[in-house]
């Protein structure tokens, strides 16, 4: 995430100048200066400085540009969980954007979104994913834990919308289901709501989707796909996600009565659970 703000940045900055005139006042190559726009390297302080000063920029936003460079070059919070083989490097690129975030806004199917999963409901669905190596369930278990940390302690504010759908797919069975739902109505910094199945055709049917928002960086659209998820910054995307989002949200149970509609299912599966 900070390479992309940080190639954005200079992307503007560079204006119209060619990589020759660029290369001829800073030693550094249009293929290197390419791949730095592109955010496909991590740029060196020394780097910043030299580009910011060729293209005339204030002192703050180079400064602000050199120490985004320099913490794009530190080690992550995820390294210590993610790597090796089974870890891909599209879930480092979306630690790296959920990290950045400070608000997400969910709207889910058939499942609870990834950041608000309790660790049975995790196991859970590990357990009926054949492409999962066993051997890497504690270390999953762990890196959800630290993620969903974050939503915790109140560091990311989360809205949620879960098609009625969630509150019925019994996974993990009965336990597992009613405790997760519980957990939803405990974290502080999340707001549920539950679209009922009387809501009827609303624009959210046929797909989930996420929008990611920071605190200085465009907002962001997301959905999972099989393999990798599918990220969209455009104007018009966001706008047309955004706008179904709304809608979405119009169309459900209101916060309270959402709660409401959670505990109730959930006491429901407890007493089946009992029996």
């Amino acid at each position: 995430m900070k390479e992309q703000q940080i190639a954005a940045t200079l992307r503007r900055l560079r204006a119209g100048r060619t990589g020759d005139e660029v290369f001829r006042a800073t030693d550094i190559t249009p293929s290197k200066l390419s791949r730095i726009e592109s955010g496909h390297v991590r740029p060196k302080p020394n780097d910043i400085r030299l580009l910011c000063g060729f293209y005339g920029a204030d002192a703050a936003t180079t400064e602000r540009l050199v120490q985004q460079a320099k913490a794009a070059r530190e080690p992550q919070w995820w390294t210590q969980y993610v790597g090796g083989d089974g870890w891909s490097e599209a879930l480092q690129h979306h630690l790296e954007l959920e990290t950045e975030a400070t608000r997400i806004e969910s709207w889910m199917i058939d499942l609870v979104p990834g950041l608000l999963q309790t660790n049975d409901y995790v196991r859970a669905l590990i357990d009926g994913r054949p492409d999962v190596d066993p051997d890497q369930l504690e270390r999953r278990l762990e890196l959800r834990a630290a993620r969903r940390a974050r939503v915790e302690r109140g560091d990311l504010s989360v809205w949620v919308v879960l098609g009625e759908t969630v509150l019925h797919q019994t996974v993990g069975g009965s336990r597992t289901l009613a405790a997760q739902l519980r957990y939803l109505t405990e974290l502080k910094a999340v707001t549920v709501q539950v679209m009922p199945f009387s809501a009827g055709a609303h624009p959210g049917l046929g797909t989930s989707f996420h929008l990611m928002h920071f605190a200085d960086w465009p907002t962001m659209a997301y959905q999972d796909t099989l393999t990798r998820g599918l990220y969209q910054d455009d104007a018009e995307a966001v706008a047309a996600h955004e706008s179904t989002m709304s809608h979405i949200r119009a169309a459900a149970l209101s916060p309270r009565e959402s709660r409401e509609r959670l505990l109730s299912r959930a006491e429901q599966l407890e007493g089946r659970a009992s029996c």
